[in-house]
């Protein structure tokens, strides 16, 4: 790589080292259907991966995910944090 330095490099070694811990964690608390729509969710909307991630690191810290959780479970988590916007269609004649 061209232009960037020791420092820069080890950092963002650092940082992907972190991002495959994380993954691999999740998916271990995931069912696999579960852990499929997550990995779907961050190719469409890297943003929302982030959250649902963080939020499912931090329900495991409290203790809230006992045995995995299902893919039903999930959607759930989901509908909690991104709730849809109800689509409202109006015809004018």
């Amino acid at each position: 790589m061209q232009g960037v330095t020791a420092e820069q490099l080890e950092e963002l070694n650092k940082r992907r080292l972190i991002q495959r811990r994380k993954r691999a964690f999740v998916q271990s608390l995931l069912s696999p259907e579960a852990y499929e729509k997550l990995a779907n969710i961050r190719a469409a909307n890297p943003e929302l991966y982030d959250k649902l991630t963080d939020l499912v690191l931090a329900l495991a810290q409290r203790g809230a995910i006992k045995g995995g959780m299902t893919v039903n479970d999930f959607q759930a988590l989901v509908a909690r944090v991104n709730p849809r916007k109800e689509t409202k269609i109006t015809f004018k004649r």
